[in-house]
């Protein structure tokens, strides 16, 4: 049985709320959304945002998103994204968000506003504020969240929004963690839901990586589902998923050629490594692969290359 744990949650948000911000924040905090001006752009803080977590010594945030932006009335200000997504309750996790805030207004001196995304599978944990207080003195911080148990299934399913989809993959891969035929089932209807949806080649090949990265399944499993994906792509005659793997494993095998040549040798010739580099047959890479680590001298790779390709 699959580890729940390989499920990639730390890499799928942080890559999706690099790509889909801005979708991010149209669905998931959408008063906030309207007050930006998105004309103008967004900045990305990541790696001032590690520094900070790194000086306030509460450790690091892999999926943590900071992002400059500008607001309608022309000003600028400081979005904090805290996503929590490891199912698990944090009991420090609004003294987080307390010290994230304080610690980014601090070193910058703007308004830093910021919005927490709730992962876990307790419906009843919901930190909305952290404060403390005596002898007259108060402080507080309130913040707005998502709960991502919250989203309705049709919801989702209606929605055009490309965060609808990694939103219902996170959702789906904890309500299938023990259930590996259900999480088939739902894995193949969200790519589905890729093709119906009008996304472009681009957004398809992004949103199935995140789908991928969550919903692991058994070897045997993914073998089955990797067929399904073939025969919708020859259905609907969009081969983008089959064809973005085939150039991988076409770049991976090439690059293994080359590797070992150049170990072998030292350096190539540019002209052999651009030979090499513009075969589209994978089983004559392997063949190439295996004789690279026994073949004499650069000459003979130029030789067996000709030979192989029918060249005079």
């Amino acid at each position: 049985m699959v580890d729940e744990l390989r499920a990639d949650y730390d890499s799928a948000w942080k890559e999706a709320l690099t790509i889909y911000f801005e979708p991010f924040m149209a669905f998931c905090f959408a008063d906030a959304h309207a007050d930006i001006n998105w004309e103008r752009g967004y900045e990305t803080l990541d790696t001032e945002l590690q520094e900070v977590i790194r000086d306030a010594e509460i450790g690091r945030r892999l999926a943590d998103k900071l992002v400059k932006v500008w607001l309608n009335s022309g000003e600028d200000a400081l979005v904090l994204i805290h996503v929590e997504i490891q199912g698990q309750v944090q009991s420090d996790f609004a003294e987080r968000m307390y010290v994230y805030n304080h610690r980014l207004f601090d070193r910058y001196r703007q308004k830093v506003f910021s919005f927490a995304v709730l992962g876990d599978e307790n419906s009843n944990w919901r930190p909305t504020g952290y404060s403390y207080h005596r002898w007259g003195f108060h402080t507080s911080l309130q913040f707005p969240i998502i709960k991502l148990l919250d989203y309705r299934a049709d919801r989702l399913e209606e929605s055009t929004n490309p965060f609808a989809i990694i939103i219902a993959a996170h959702i789906e891969t904890q309500a299938t963690r023990n259930d590996f035929q259900r999480r088939f089932q739902s894995k193949l209807s969200l790519v589905r839901r890729l093709y119906e949806r009008g996304y472009t080649k681009n957004q398809i090949l992004e949103l199935f990586r995140f789908i991928e990265w969550m919903m692991i399944l058994p070897d045997a499993v993914q073998q089955e589902f990797k067929a399904e994906i073939k025969r919708i792509e020859e259905e609907r005659q969009m081969p983008y998923i089959t064809s973005f793997e085939r150039d991988a494993k076409l770049e991976i095998a090439r690059e293994n050629v080359i590797e070992v040549l150049e170990t072998r040798f030292s350096s190539l010739p540019d002209a052999l490594s651009q030979r090499i580099n513009a075969i589209n047959d994978l089983d004559l890479l392997k063949r190439l692969h295996k004789q690279a680590i026994t073949v004499t001298s650069v000459e003979k790779v130029v030789e067996i290359l000709t030979e192989s390709q029918g060249e005079s």
